[in-house]
């Protein structure tokens, strides 16, 4: 099963994972990271209004760009309580992350924004995720490695730390950091894409 589409496409993002995910549908995109900051957490009321405000402001910095293109702008935070824990700084950061999560259950929220000319979508996953008790060697030996550093949370669930993790309700996808199936929904729905060798354009 392939797609396709009559549109350029760019992601806004240079995150390995979500071109990986993105390549499902078999359609050619470009890569073009944002280059504006991302804004501060603490300007907004609530995590999901950060977040949506993180993937509208990719989507929308690149398109100004590329008006010719489907432009997908995606973010993800992982929240605990009222606390948004972001990529770690360092392996302290990452280490008191990563005791706060053990054996509790946290949020993952990712957002995408989609952008083509004037046309603008918006939608997010919410996924729980319930971590088992972390034995301290654990984490000390996880974030002696470089996995943490790039990755909401300190933890990324397709690598190695995905070994923390005891239980998910809601799509995986989205917390590796594209709700791929989802996307696809409203990519169809939009007519951004279609199903190649069908005549039935949305």
């Amino acid at each position: 099963m392939k797609f396709k589409t009559d549109f350029p496409v760019v992601l806004a993002s240079q995150s390995p994972r979500r071109q990986e995910l993105l390549r499902m549908l078999g359609v050619d995109f470009e890569v073009i990271p944002s280059t504006k900051d991302e804004p501060d957490p603490q300007q907004f009321q609530t995590a999901l209004g950060y977040v949506l405000a993180c993937a509208a402001q990719k989507a929308q910095e690149v398109a100004a760009r590329r008006t010719d293109a489907i432009v997908i702008g995606s973010d993800t935070i992982v929240v605990l309580g009222d606390e948004v824990l972001l990529k770690p700084k360092n392996k302290e950061q990452a280490t008191g992350y990563l005791q706060k999560l053990s054996g509790r259950i946290h949020q993952v929220i990712t957002a995408v924004t989609v952008v083509q000319g004037t046309s603008e979508h918006t939608f997010h996953e919410t996924v729980k995720v319930t971590f088992f008790d972390l034995p301290e060697a654990w984490i000390d030996a996880y974030t002696d490695t470089e996995d943490p550093y790039d990755k909401a949370g300190a933890y990324g669930i397709q690598t190695l730390s995905g070994l923390f993790v005891k239980e998910i309700q809601g799509d995986y996808n989205a917390v590796v950091g594209l709700p791929i199936a989802a996307l696809t929904q409203k990519l169809v729905s939009a007519g951004f894409i279609y199903l190649e060798g069908s005549s039935v354009r949305c």
